[in-house]
């Protein structure tokens, strides 16, 4: 369907007294009015002023420059990592800003064209000249294990390649390379500042402490006022509180950043009471409470990967056979959370055609894994797919969710 609005360009430069604007046609598929800055950094996009809320349509929305979808929940996550200390005393950490789907999965590396390679503070910072930006990123977006840069490209490559309104595409003959992913940065920045997570509790009484804990209730109430809609917050196994995410829907592009508060997707991981709010230069004792894990990689788990309620089991290549032997999988501690899979073929991710796939080729992905259930899920899914039943000799793909067809069953990860 050929999209009724035609899309203009406007460049801004800002002259010494006076400033002009540069009109452009650019096609009938876009519906954009982009507006730059004399740095040509600073991209704001217009968009119909009829274009609704991402996961608010009834109908298609065609212009993916104008509309975030499928990603078109916007979460905006923050860390509070107390032992060691990650960050100022008086702050959560920004994480990132992560685009889930309207029913709450996700999808992960979506571009490998538009992944960051090597030393982003020259190639997305100091080439534009943003070293304002690359400042409060420097405070406020940091890693656990002091390599911030890994943190920013990990973010960039799994979730903003996932935007549809940041691709290449949309910036038209205005793109230049990695403008985008700075864009992103500014974007994720500003609004993590908007979100000031630390301020919020301490302005009601909850503050770090080593002895004082706080009910769910309290925390979640604190938060859900001050934001406008419930928030989740997560705690570690020994009930500190670490994480806080925020909800939004977006109106037109990310870069818009017309952020709409919306209630969390998810329930808060986190006891009803004894809540600890543990201060950054907490030193845990013998006798005290323990510190929590921190993210590490290596830690690998062996087995085999079942399909329950079916025979057979998942050969080494990633496909469902029931006439060979099981491949045994190694399950490794992802660096920034949840673990990746691999084989003796290779580390296994979702190909383009949506299907499990282990080869050399595959970079990693990020699998979860459940060590109660033993079930391993991918994007926020936990169901799995595939067309057919395999016949003796033949190996059958399968996908997450439900899109691989009408097999449907769950991952099982049975230790060696």
């Amino acid at each position: 369907m050929m999209n009724r609005y035609r899309v203009l360009y406007a460049v801004l430069p800002v002259l010494s007294s006076c400033a002009s604007i540069i009109n452009s046609p650019f096609g009938e598929l876009q519906n954009y009015l982009s507006i730059f800055t004399n740095s040509d950094t600073k991209y704001s996009p217009q968009c119909p002023i009829d274009i609704p809320y991402s996961c608010s349509n009834d109908t298609p929305i065609y212009d993916s420059c104008c509309f975030e979808s499928p990603g078109g929940v916007v979460l905006q996550t923050q860390f509070w990592d107390y032992y060691p200390a990650v960050g100022p005393d008086d702050m959560f950490t920004l994480h990132g800003l992560w685009p889930d789907n309207c029913d709450g999965s996700y999808e992960q590396f979506c571009d490998s064209s538009l992944n960051i390679h090597g030393d982003i503070e020259q190639q997305v910072f100091l080439k534009y000249n943003e070293t304002e930006l690359l400042h409060k990123m420097k405070k406020y977006w940091k890693n656990f294990n002091g390599d911030d840069e890994e943190l920013w490209v990990h973010e960039f490559n799994k979730h903003a390649t996932c935007m549809t309104t940041i691709k290449p595409s949309c910036y038209g003959n205005f793109y230049k390379e990695f403008i985008n992913a700075l864009n992103f940065f500014n974007v994720t920045v500003n609004l993590f500042e908007q979100l000031p997570t630390y301020k919020w509790l301490t302005s009601n009484g909850i503050v770090p402490s080593e002895s004082q804990t706080y009910t769910r209730q309290q925390i979640e109430n604190t938060l859900s006022s001050q934001f406008g809609q419930p928030v989740y917050i997560g705690c570690n196994r020994y009930n500190a509180l670490q994480e806080v995410w925020y909800f939004h829907h977006v109106k037109g592009s990310i870069l818009s950043e017309n952020f709409e508060p919306i209630p969390s997707l998810l329930n808060s991981h986190c006891p009803e009471s004894n809540i600890k709010f543990l201060p950054k230069n907490f030193k845990p004792t013998p006798t005290g409470i323990p510190p929590p894990s921190k993210p590490t990689d290596g830690t690998s788990l062996q087995g085999f990967i079942k399909l329950t309620g079916n025979d057979g089991c998942l050969i080494s290549n990633g496909k469902w056979y029931k006439s060979g032997t099981c491949a045994t999988y190694h399950l490794v501690k992802a660096p920034f959370g949840g673990y990746n899979l691999r084989t003796s073929k290779g580390y296994c991710g979702i190909d383009d055609y949506n299907q499990l796939a282990c080869n050399s080729k595959i970079s990693p992905m990020q699998f979860q894994f459940d060590k109660a259930s033993k079930l391993i899920t991918f994007g926020g899914k936990f169901i799995w797919s595939a067309y057919e039943e395999p016949t003796k000799w033949k190996q059958v793909p399968i996908s997450p969710g439900d899109e691989g067809g009408s097999h449907i069953f769950k991952l099982r990860f049975d230790f060696r």
